[in-house]
């Protein structure tokens, strides 16, 4: 689900660098980067905002989709959004996994 969140974040993050708005940036990176659960996600932001700002300031912007998508591809490289899950989450539910929905018949 982290890699859902970073998408949406680095396309709204794009949409204010877009529209020149520092302060809405600066807002988002700050609780997207709190949110985080991991130090990569945070400096994988950071590198998002520079990327997103030099992508804009050198005149670039029809390449703004292929920006997005490679870092995409960075954070999903990067392992964003692996998650270890265990194999039946209810499985305590009714006295472990003993087979038979955990009833122990």
């Amino acid at each position: 689900m982290e890699l859902l969140n970073f998408l949406i974040s680095i396309v709204v993050l794009g949409l204010a660098v877009q529209f020149g708005e520092p302060w809405i940036v600066l807002g988002i990176a700050m609780i997207m980067i709190i949110a985080s659960k991991s130090v990569k996600v945070s400096v994988l932001y950071v590198i998002s905002i520079g990327v997103l700002y030099y992508v804009n300031a050198a005149g670039l912007k029809e390449y703004w989709l292929f920006a997005v998508i490679g870092l995409i591809a960075i954070g999903y490289l990067l392992g964003i959004g692996n998650e270890d899950k265990p194999a039946d989450p209810y499985a305590g539910l009714l006295g472990g996994d003993m087979g038979l929905g955990g009833m122990g018949i």
